[in-house]
């Protein structure tokens, strides 16, 4: 079985550059960063500071076609991706998305094939970045694999991305239902990214406050109702599941979301509460609480 040698990865950001220290840091020069002109300047001559190091990365040229293509940019620039990754997806190049929500594989399958992507996420402590440089405490997983994952016989694909993580020292797990598990971190980001981007409080205040923890479950139960409309396994033990990982953040630490408000910057809130109303109303379903954080985040 080839092993995977040659990694790209688009989107140098808070989740990349998790990612990218460790991958550069066991491959060397057969990782390298995809950017446009204008970002592989500024990359040239600011680096990238994780943790207070920094990492001069190698950049990919035009016509490299690496055996992994990682995406970890804001789900919100998922069209742009696809076209920055395009000219470097080859014959054989698998395609793993780090994007919150639950749809970018699908968009994915439908440009490049479903053969060459598997289903992925990122959960983990959030990282904290200013401009070029970003700080994390090493707490977090990739979950990744097949549809359905079978432990007892996994696929060669999952195989070789298993053994490049080990190799980078990169913690995976391979649930077995990745639909469900994608549906899990949705559910997750639907209570905790909205609740402390609304209430401009990091993920302390849900832990120690009961009306903001009932808020953020009440957002939660909403999506939760939709997943076990879908058929979704297990989607009336995901707001339980949820709330274990709220507890668990570093009490001082801010959401991406909320860290997207703080900056002034776009938030993903049409990722999340905007994909949950539209799925909603295709049911007949109402989710009054995510319509109207829909309506409060989106006029900012």
């Amino acid at each position: 079985m080839k092993q995977i040698e040659r990694v790209s990865l688009l989107g140098v950001g808070a989740v990349g550059t998790v990612v990218a220290t460790r991958l550069r840091d066991a491959l060397g020069e057969r990782f390298t960063v995809i950017a446009d002109a204008d970002r592989r300047e500024r990359l040239r001559r600011e680096g990238v500071f994780f943790n207070g190091v920094r990492y001069d990365f190698a950049l990919a040229e035009p016509t490299e076609r690496p055996d992994l293509l990682l995406i970890a940019t804001k789900a919100t620039a998922l069209d742009p991706a696809i076209e920055a990754i395009a000219p470097h997806v080859g014959p054989e190049t698998l395609i793993l998305s780090l994007l919150n929500g639950i749809d970018s594989e699908q968009r994915l399958a439908a440009r490049f094939g479903a053969e060459r992507v598997l289903y992925s996420y990122f959960l983990g402590h959030p990282s904290m970045r200013t401009g070029n440089r970003t700080t994390h405490d090493g707490t977090f997983r990739i979950s990744f694999g097949e549809a359905i994952n079978r432990p007892e016989q996994p696929t060669e694909r999952v195989l070789r991305l298993s053994r490049l993580f080990e190799r980078a020292g990169i913690p995976y797990d391979t649930p077995t239902d990745m639909i469900a598990a994608l549906w899990q971190k949705f559910v997750i980001n639907i209570g905790c990214n909205q609740t402390t981007a609304l209430l401009r409080r990091p993920y302390g205040h849900l832990q120690t406050n009961p009306r903001a923890m009932a808020l953020a479950r009440g957002l939660m139960e909403e999506a939760a109702t939709v997943a076990e409309r879908l058929g979704i396994a297990d989607a009336d033990r995901m707001v339980a599941r949820a709330v274990e990982v709220i507890r668990s953040m570093n009490p001082e630490g801010k959401s991406s979301m909320l860290q997207d408000v703080e900056a002034g910057r776009p938030t993903e809130i049409d990722l999340f509460a905007g994909t949950l109303c539209r799925l909603a109303e295709e049911l007949g379903e109402a989710v009054p609480l995510n319509a109207a954080t829909l309506r409060i985040l989106s006029a900012l």
